[in-house]
């Protein structure tokens, strides 16, 4: 964003300015006039020179105690709550000398202020993505093809996809590009309407719809869907919507403005044909297809194997469609596209003893089926362990969807070794799976890395999948055994 005294007056017009400990004056506005265009950072460890401190409240610590660290890094200024004034006046005059502090009620509804008004500067398409599993996946595909292509395009930063997350994305944003792609996340009824009142997309893309935190959004899937289809709110008859056609809760509503269907089946705009898995030169699984774009077809060959890998290139072949990429520069961006950190992110396990599957950023039941699933097709001489934790925010069902997991590994997963079950919620797993199958349950991911390093003493050729929901922190377990 651009910190002249046009936008941020006219973006925070309750905020009171300062130049060190000088109450801003034309003269010193003047100072801003040719400055460089500035991002913002939350993280005093990680800011860079240019960017504008934003010290958020936390659990345990306050953001505005570490203004000083932010301002030793280059960080250009901060903002300052009211509340927090006096801490900011006792920092040491030559740290404050030349930056600019924003003083303002709240920092939270001024970060969100800020974005907002940036965002009106720009007329380019703005793709937002939503869905209740494959966002992050997408988004990345997305970035992959939008690069293949040479569109200078800002795409989302991590998954930061919040209210807090987009706002930081927004104020990130160069004024020099031609198309911007922002990650939509929701927990909560009415957070999307936040979101887009935030983004205003001009094109819109649902993945799907799942049971994943059915806690805040509603048991059904139709509840689900209802709020995600909120992205398409503010949407005229010149805006995109992109959808899963092969989902009713999404296919069969009626939409006032365009929409183009992606899936796997025939009738859908976009779709996939002679989907196979093949084992490349490398000896990993690459996964093949012929991509059915619109009008047009080309063969497509990625790295993986993951069942949600064609879909998640579906919905990102689609909206590249709508951004006029062509053809050509799609599949090259597929085709680069190596994978998502925490998304069934195949990795080796130290000291030689196979590889780890780490798919524990998120989980719910759709993708902890789609996860086994994969999981099935290696082959290893070694034994196949998986280490599965508590689905989170299932709301009432919770226990019924850790049993239907368990009975989906009873059925259709029989090529697992062992069992190592995290967390009083996928415990209950235990209490369906074949008593042949040998099962441990622990409490947290402690007890899990020191379960899989007895499972894995004098093994060489070990497959391990990693899955639970991100509050049951088993990356730590990832980060302890994987190279």
């Amino acid at each position: 964003m651009k910190i002249t005294q046009k936008f941020l007056t006219n973006a925070l017009p309750y905020a009171t300015f300062y130049c060190g400990d000088t109450p801003m004056t034309d003269a010193l506005w003047q100072a801003y006039q040719d400055h460089a265009e500035v991002g913002v950072s939350f993280d005093s460890r990680t800011i860079t020179e240019y960017e504008l401190f934003v010290p958020l409240p936390g659990s345990t610590c306050d953001g505005h105690d570490f203004i000083e660290m932010a301002l030793r890094k280059g960080a250009c200024g901060s903002l300052v709550s009211a509340q927090s004034v006096m801490r900011y006046q006792a920092l040491p005059a030559e740290r404050k000398a030349h930056k600019l502090f924003i003083i303002v009620p709240d920092v939270q509804t001024a970060l969100c202020d800020l974005a907002r008004a940036w965002r009106k500067i720009f007329v380019c398409p703005v793709v937002g993505i939503t869905g209740s599993l494959g966002k992050t996946s997408t988004k990345e595909m997305l970035r992959s093809i939008l690069t293949a292509a040479g569109v200078n395009a800002y795409v989302s930063f991590k998954n930061y996809n919040n209210v807090l997350g987009v706002s930081y994305n927004l104020l990130r944003v160069p004024s020099s590009v031609t198309a911007i792609v922002l990650e939509m996340g929701i927990n909560d009824i009415g957070e999307m309407r936040q979101l887009v009142d935030l983004v205003q997309p001009t094109m819109g893309v649902i993945t799907c719809v799942a049971h994943v935190h059915t806690e805040g959004l509603g048991n059904s899937l139709a509840a689900v869907a209802r709020e995600k289809c909120e992205i398409f709110s503010q949407f005229t008859q010149q805006n995109v919507g992109i959808v899963y056609g092969d989902q009713p809760s999404l296919a069969k509503r009626s939409y006032p403005h365009n929409i183009a269907f992606f899936g796997a089946r025939k009738r859908n705009h976009v779709h996939a044909r002679n989907v196979r898995f093949v084992v490349g030169a490398d000896g990993l699984f690459m996964t093949e297809f012929v991509l059915h774009w619109f009008d047009q077809k080309a063969d497509v060959c990625m790295r993986g194997n993951h069942p949600s890998l064609v879909h998640n290139a579906l919905a990102a072949s689609t909206a590249a469609y709508f951004l006029s990429i062509p053809l050509g520069a799609v599949v090259v961006g597929l085709e680069a596209y190596s994978g998502t950190k925490g998304r069934f992110e195949v990795k080796k396990i130290k000291h030689n003893r196979g590889m780890i599957l780490d798919d524990c950023y998120n989980a719910g039941p759709e993708s902890m089926r789609a996860a086994l699933q994969a999981f099935a097709t290696f082959t290893t001489t070694g034994p196949k362990i998986a280490v599965l934790g508590d689905m989170l925010e299932l709301g009432s069902k919770e226990l019924a969807w850790h049993r239907a997991i368990g009975r989906f590994i009873a059925r259709r997963v029989s090529a697992v070794d062992h069992l190592v079950l995290v967390g009083k919620r996928a415990h209950v797993m235990r209490e369906v799976v074949p008593p042949s199958l040998v099962c441990k349950c622990v409490d947290d991911w402690q007890g899990a890395a020191h379960a899989l390093e007895s499972l894995l003493e004098g093994q060489s050729n070990a497959v391990v999948l990693v899955k639970a929901s991100h509050g049951m922190h088993l990356d730590e377990v990832v980060r302890i055994l994987a190279e």
